[in-house]
């Protein structure tokens, strides 16, 4: 009789413990206290020498004490478990990469926001404070400037094979971020009877290789689907590359397009030439595409 007290004893307080044990994972932890971060867009610092300042930052990497917190799409409310609440926090603007919504990368060659929070736990800080302009390119970036639509003659030229040519708008050309002037777009119109557009840059570019990207910037708005890519100008041949194709589009939009794949793909190539193409897809009414602000970015 003794030994089953001692077995029954022996399990309530096992049970006890167990119970114990449990109520103890169970208990709350206290939350960190946190800064909220309320980001609504991040714009480019105008510098005429790097051509517009049109941006399209659609996404922010947020990084703070050391510690990364995540990837977050804007406009953005951030909570921030910082150790101090005037910690400083640095954002890495992101963009969508070759017209896909849902590839978001690093744009490396805009600089960081960095700036102190300079709050207090449970307090939001909105970014930016006073100004809109808070990016800008990093000092090491080449941007060239490819064609803007602005001075006489147009780099990209019309290949033999195209059955129209370009016309330099004014009634429908990009609206020119503030502070900027905009006289004039490219526009290509492609009326029935007429099937394709195409047209390459007169200009070659030298354009750094091995994995190093390489990105096309440039504004537009379409009515039919359109095509970029290069020219890879090799000893013996050139081979014409495409890169993406852009669905139309009813509003101007910024695009960030990364040629990486197709420019480390010729390492023997002298150089490149940019190219853009369209074919007409509607049988019996015309197509328009607008472009603007094609510019090169790289290292």
């Amino acid at each position: 009789m003794r030994n089953h007290r001692l077995f029954f004893n022996a399990l309530n307080t096992a049970a006890a413990l167990g119970i114990l044990a449990l109520t103890t994972a169970c208990e709350p932890k206290e939350a960190k206290p946190v800064v909220y971060l309320s980001i609504d867009s991040l714009t480019l610092k105008p510098d005429p020498a790097r051509g517009t300042s049109s941006a399209h930052v659609r996404s922010v990497w947020v990084e703070s004490e050391g510690i990364y917190y995540g990837v977050f799409p804007l406009p953005a409310r951030i909570p921030l478990p910082v150790s101090n609440p005037n910690a400083t926090v640095r954002l890495y603007p992101g963009v969508e990469v070759n017209g896909i919504s849902s590839f978001q990368s690093q744009y490396e060659f805009y600089q960081p926001y960095e700036r102190a929070l300079n709050s207090s736990f449970g307090s939001t800080v909105s970014w930016p404070p006073a100004t809109p302009a808070v990016l800008e390119y990093e000092p090491w970036a080449n941007v060239v400037i490819v064609e803007d639509f602005e001075a006489a003659g147009i780099q990209f030229a019309p290949s033999p094979r195209s059955d129209t040519v370009w016309t330099r708008t004014t009634s429908e050309r990009f609206p020119a971020p503030s502070g900027e002037s905009n006289s004039s777009s490219g526009m290509v119109i492609m009326r029935p009877g007429q099937q394709i557009f195409e047209a390459i840059t007169q200009q070659a570019y030298t354009l750094p290789r091995g994995g190093s990207n390489v990105y096309l910037e440039f504004n537009y708005k379409s009515t039919m689907p359109f095509s970029l890519g290069v020219v890879a100008n090799q000893p013996v041949q050139t081979t014409q590359q495409p890169t993406v194709t852009f669905r139309d589009k009813a509003q101007w939009s910024k695009a960030y397009v990364n040629l990486v794949t197709e420019v480390s793909g010729f390492p023997n190539a002298l150089n490149f030439n940019l190219y853009i193409g369209a074919v007409r897809t509607r049988p019996d009414k015309a197509d328009t595409l607008w472009v603007d602000n094609f510019k090169l970015v790289y290292q």
